[in-house]
């Protein structure tokens, strides 16, 4: 189900969105759906995987959160260069240097 939603935007988002609409030979309200669309899926994405990285959430739960597959979600991490595994390689090196102080 659909409802209006009507919003005020300055004379320049509005004549940009009037240049997108007629790039794209398309209406206004079309061009400003889908860029909405757009915006919400970029907000959902950038709060998931700041959430993922404060700890908040697993990364399996972040991927949800962002409406993208795990994999697409990793792809968004590591165009981010953010990790995607909540351990350091400091911390890695102390557990692989602990570990061979145990057997040798």
């Amino acid at each position: 189900m659909s409802e209006v939603l009507s919003v005020k935007v300055e004379k320049e988002k509005l004549r940009q969105l009037e240049e997108i609409a007629k790039e794209e030979q398309s209406d206004r309200s079309t061009v400003a759906r889908r860029l909405l669309d757009a915006g919400i899926r970029g907000w959902k994405v950038d709060r998931a995987a700041e959430r993922f990285q404060r700890g908040k959430v697993s990364l399996w739960k972040a991927s949800q959160e962002s409406g993208l597959s795990l994999r697409e979600f990793m792809d968004v991490l590591e165009e981010r260069k953010a990790p995607t595994v909540g351990v350091t390689v400091a911390e890695l090196e102390k557990e692989v240097g602990a570990l061979a102080g145990e057997t040798g």
